[in-house]
């Protein structure tokens, strides 16, 4: 049974080192199986779901404004596309299959004007 509340507002993401890691090895894309590149709390679902974000700061043990600060919200998305730097969302389907190997990855949006993001279909040549 799917758990949608996990999938689109608990699952993880990352922080400043992160984004740092992946320009200086000058990363061009990649791909994440959640409903966002950024965590949960480090997006407008910090605000509107308060209950979450108190839970999530007890559980790393600091206040959520230490880990995300307001200065890092939607990191991934706000720090990364002007370096050309691009991710896909929902990347679900068989990864199990592909874990651990060399392959060739092809992501094939949907062409449209005027949009900042976009359907695809991510592909995995084995």
């Amino acid at each position: 049974e799917p758990d949608e509340t996990r999938y689109f507002i608990k699952h993880p993401g990352p922080t400043r080192e992160f984004v740092n890691w992946v320009l200086e090895r000058k990363i061009s894309w990649f791909a994440i199986d959640a409903g966002s590149m950024d965590h949960p709390m480090n997006t407008v679902i910090r605000k509107v779901r308060p209950d979450l974000a108190v839970k999530c700061a007890q559980k790393l043990g600091k206040p959520l404004e230490e880990v995300w600060p307001d200065d890092d919200l939607q990191l991934m998305h706000y720090d990364m596309f002007p370096h050309g730097v691009f991710h896909v969302e929902n990347a679900g389907g068989m990864i199990d299959e592909v874990l651990d190997q060399r392959i060739w990855v092809g992501c094939f949006p949907w062409k449209f004007n005027g949009g900042e993001a976009a359907f695809c279909r991510l592909v995995a040549f084995v």
